[in-house]
C-alpha cells in the first residue's frame, strides 16, 4: 500500500513540475503568437493594445517562474537538451525566413516573423548559455563575454571611421556589420558577463558566511537603481520627456539583460509591436468628394496643408510604400470646408512631401527650368497619386465650382525634413546654413512658377491664397522638453520667417493675383501652442512624435517610418491655425467674390537672377544633393562627440554593475524543482 501511495504521489509531483516548467513557456510563446500575428494583421489600435495586454500577463508569469525558481537544468546540471535544440531550431528558422524574405519571397508579415523566431531561438540560447553548472564563476563566461563586447567595440570604432567616406556595396557591408555587433554580439556579451558577475559576487557572499547572498555589494546596487529612478522622474517633472525616456528604458532593458529572464526579449518584442502600430484610419466623407459642389475650397500643398501629424487619417493616404499623403480628418483645410457655411465641399489635393515639381502642371514643365543649361526638376506625381495636384485638379474642375483655393508649398523645396534631422542630431545645425539658404532663390522661382501654373488651371476669378508657415518655436532663452540648443531655435526661427518671405516674394512674382496670408505665421504663438511657450505636452506642434504607417509589414516595421510625426503641428496647432484663417476670411469679405485677377506676365520687381547653390535639394536636378553633405556632417559630428558618448557607456556600465548586485541578492544554486523529462524526475 505503501509504495502505491509513492508511486501515486511520485506521479502527482512529476506533473506537477511538468506543469510548472512547461506551462509558463508555454503561455509566453502562445502570448508572442497572439501579438505577432495581431500586429502583422495590422489590426486596429485598441485590438493591439488588447494583444499587448495578453502577452503582457502571460510574460509576468513566465518572468515571476524564472525568478521565483530559476531555471531548468538537466541531469548534470547543464541546460536540457531539448532547450538547446530549440533554440538552434528556432534561430535557424528565424535566419531562413530573414533571408527568403531578402531574396523575393514574397509575404507580408516575413520579416517580423523571421525577426520574432531569431529573436526567441537567441533568447533560448542564452537562458542554456547562463544555466550551465550553477554555482560557479566559470571562466569561459568571462571569456566569451569580453570576447564579443570587444568585437562590437571594433566594429563601432571601424564604422565610426568609414561610413562617412564609404559608398555602395562597402557602406552596406558597413550597416550590416553594426547592427550585427549592437544587435546580436553585445546582448550576449553583455548576458555571460552578467552571469559571470551575479555568480562571482553570490559565491563571494557564500563563502563570508552570508546564506542569503545579501551583502553590502547588493545594498549599494540597490541605491544606485533607486538613483537612475529619480533622475527619471526629475527628468520628466522638467519635461525632458525624451532623456527621461531614454535613461528608464535604459534601465529597464539592463535590469531585464542582467535577470536572465526572458524580459529582454519580452520587451523588445513589445516595443517592436508596438511602434509599428499606425495611426487609425477614417473613412472619407461626403464633403471631400468635390463633384456636384457649387462652393467648393480646394486645398493644394504638403504636409502642412495635408494635416500631417494628427492621430487619425483618411483611408488610403497612410499606406507605407503606396500613397503617404497622409490626409487628416482634423486639418484646418477640412474643419474650413465641413464647419464654414461658405463652403459646400472640399477638392482634398494637399500631400505630405510635396514639391513644387509634384504640383505644378505637366503641361507647365518648362516653367522649372535649371539654370545654366542643367537640367529642371523632373515634374511627376507622387506615389499613390493619379497625376500631379494641378493636373488632377483640371481633370475634375468641369465638375464643381471652386469658391477658393489655398496653398502651403515650399517647405520641402527649402529642406524642411533634413534641417529637422540635422538640428536633432549632435552638433549646431546653422553650420550648415548655407545649404539651405542658398536654396531659397531656386525655391522662389520654383513656387512662381506653380502659382503662375495654378492660376492658368483655374476658371477665370477664382481667388488663390498663399499660406505660409506658422511659427513652431517661440524665442525664448530657455526651452525645456525640446532637443535644441539657443542657436539651433533662433536658426530654426530665422529659416522659417526666410522661407514665408520666399513665398510671398514668390506670389508677387507671380503676378498672377495670388493673395497672402501673413497672418498665419503667427497662428500658434498668438495661441500661445508655439514650443517654449510652455509644456512641451500642451503644444500645438510635435516634436518627436512616434507612429507607424499602414499598409505592408516591411513598411509598417522600418524605423524609417516612425518618426514622419515629428516637427508637425498637431490637432491642437490646426485648431489655432483654422481659427487664425476664419478670422482672416471674415476680415476679407469681399475675397469670395469672383473678379479678374491679373494676367499672368512678368513680375512687378525685376528679380535678380538666382545663384547656383552649392547643393540642390532637388535629387533629379544635376547637382550634388544636400542631404548627402548634411548627412556626412551629422556623422562627423556624431564621430566628434566621443567624450559625450563614452560618459553615456560609463553611465550604462555604472547601471549594469548596480544591477548585478541587485540581482545577486536573488538565491542561486540549484532550482526546488527537478527537470520534469529527467530519469529521476519520472521515478519520483
Amino acid at each position: 500500500m505503501n509504495d502505491v501511495e509513492s508511486a501515486a504521489s511520485a506521479e502527482r509531483r512529476g506533473r506537477r513540475n511538468m506543469l510548472l516548467w512547461w506551462g509558463p513557456r508555454v503561455m509566453f510563446v502562445g502570448g508572442a503568437v497572439v501579438l505577432v500575428v495581431e500586429s502583422s494583421r495590422g489590426v486596429p489600435l485598441p485590438e493591439l493594445r488588447l494583444a499587448l495586454c495578453v502577452f503582457g500577463v502571460c510574460s509576468a508569469v513566465f518572468i515571476a517562474r524564472q525568478l521565483w525558481v530559476g531555471h531548468q537544468r538537466g541531469p548534470g546540471g547543464d541546460a536540457p537538451r531539448w532547450l538547446v535544440r530549440a533554440a538552434a531550431f528556432l534561430t535557424a528558422a528565424g535566419v531562413l525566413v530573414l533571408v527568403a524574405h531578402l531574396a523575393g519571397v514574397k509575404g507580408d508579415a516575413l520579416p517580423l516573423v523571421g525577426s520574432v523566431l531569431l529573436l526567441l531561438g537567441l533568447g533560448w540560447f542564452v537562458e542554456a548559455w547562463r544555466g550551465a553548472k550553477p554555482g560557479q564563476p566559470r571562466k569561459a563566461l568571462l571569456w566569451w563575454g569580453v570576447a564579443l563586447c570587444t568585437l562590437t567595440a571594433v566594429t563601432a570604432i571601424a564604422a565610426a571611421f568609414l561610413l562617412p567616406k564609404a559608398k555602395g556595396g562597402l557602406f552596406l557591408s558597413l550597416l550590416v556589420a553594426l547592427g550585427l555587433g549592437l544587435f546580436v554580439a553585445l546582448p550576449l556579451g553583455v548576458n555571460v558577463l552578467s552571469e559571470w558577475g551575479v555568480r562571482r559576487l553570490r559565491r563571494r557572499s557564500s563563502a563570508a558566511g552570508d546564506d542569503a547572498g545579501v551583502g553590502i555589494v547588493g545594498y549599494l546596487g540597490l541605491a544606485g537603481i533607486v538613483l537612475a529612478v529619480l533622475a527619471v522622474v526629475c527628468l520628466g517633472y522638467l519635461d525632458w520627456v525624451l532623456a527621461a525616456v531614454l535613461v528608464a528604458t535604459a534601465l529597464v532593458l539592463v535590469l531585464a539583460v542582467v535577470s536572465n529572464t526572458h524580459a529582454d526579449i519580452a520587451l523588445v518584442l513589445a516595443a517592436l509591436c508596438m511602434l509599428a502600430a499606425a495611426p487609425p484610419e477614417r473613412p472619407t466623407p461626403q464633403a471631400l468628394i468635390p463633384a456636384g459642389g457649387q462652393r467648393v475650397l480646394v486645398a493644394i500643398g504638403d504636409s502642412y496643408m495635408s494635416g500631417e501629424g494628427a492621430s487619425s487619417y483618411f483611408e488610403g493616404t497612410d499606406d507605407g510604400g503606396r500613397d503617404e499623403c497622409r490626409r487628416s480628418p482634423s486639418a484646418y483645410a477640412v474643419a474650413l470646408a465641413t464647419k464654414d457655411r461658405r463652403f459646400d465641399r472640399m477638392l482634398f489635393l494637399a500631400c505630405s512631401g510635396a514639391r513644387t515639381y509634384n504640383v505644378i502642371a505637366k503641361a507647365d514643365a518648362r516653367l522649372l527650368q535649371g539654370q545654366k543649361g542643367k537640367p529642371g526638376a523632373k515634374i511627376q506625381a507622387q506615389d499613390g497619386e493619379p497625376g500631379t495636384q494641378i493636373d488632377q485638379l483640371t481633370s475634375q474642375t468641369s465638375s464643381f465650382r471652386p469658391a477658393l483655393v489655398i496653398v502651403a508649398l515650399g517647405g520641402n523645396d527649402a529642406g524642411f525634413a533634413i534641417l529637422g534631422e540635422a538640428c536633432i542630431a549632435p552638433g549646431g545645425c546653422k553650420d550648415q546654413a548655407s545649404a539651405f539658404t542658398a536654396n531659397l532663390p531656386k525655391v522662389r522661382g520654383a513656387l512662381a512658377a506653380t502659382f503662375r501654373s495654378l492660376r492658368k488651371a483655374l476658371p477665370v476669378g477664382v481667388p488663390i491664397v498663399a499660406v505660409p508657415y506658422p511659427q513652431p518655436l517661440a524665442p525664448a532663452d530657455t526651452c525645456t522638453g525640446v532637443a535644441l540648443t539657443k542657436t539651433e531655435r533662433d536658426f530654426i526661427h530665422t529659416f522659417v520667417d526666410d522661407v514665408d518671405q520666399t513665398m510671398s516674394d514668390a506670389a508677387t512674382e507671380a503676378n498672377a493675383g495670388i493673395e497672402y496670408l501673413a497672418e498665419m505665421k503667427d497662428s500658434l504663438k498668438d495661441h500661445q501652442l508655439q514650443l517654449c511657450q510652455g509644456r512641451k505636452s500642451k503644444a500645438g506642434i510635435n516634436f518627436v512624435d512616434i507612429a507607424s504607417v499602414n499598409g505592408f509589414a516591411s513598411q509598417r516595421f522600418s524605423p524609417a517610418k516612425w518618426i514622419h510625426n515629428s516637427l508637425h503641428p498637431n490637432e491642437r496647432g490646426h485648431e489655432a491655425m483654422r481659427d487664425t484663417f476664419t478670422t482672416w476670411l471674415n476680415n476679407h469679405p469681399g475675397l469670395l467674390e469672383h473678379r479678374a485677377p491679373t494676367a499672368p506676365g512678368q513680375a512687378t520687381s525685376q528679380a535678380l537672377p538666382a545663384p547656383e547653390p552649392e547643393c540642390t535639394m532637388t535629387r533629379n536636378a544635376g547637382n550634388p544633393h544636400c542631404q548627402d553633405r548634411i548627412r556626412a556632417w551629422e556623422l562627423e559630428q556624431t564621430r566628434g562627440r566621443w567624450p559625450w558618448l563614452l560618459l553615456g557607456l560609463l553611465g550604462l556600465a555604472f547601471l549594469w554593475v548596480a544591477s548585478i548586485a541587485v540581482f545577486s541578492l536573488l538565491p542561486g544554486g540549484e532550482p526546488p524543482h527537478r527537470d520534469p523529462t529527467s530519469r529521476a524526475a519520472r521515478a519520483g
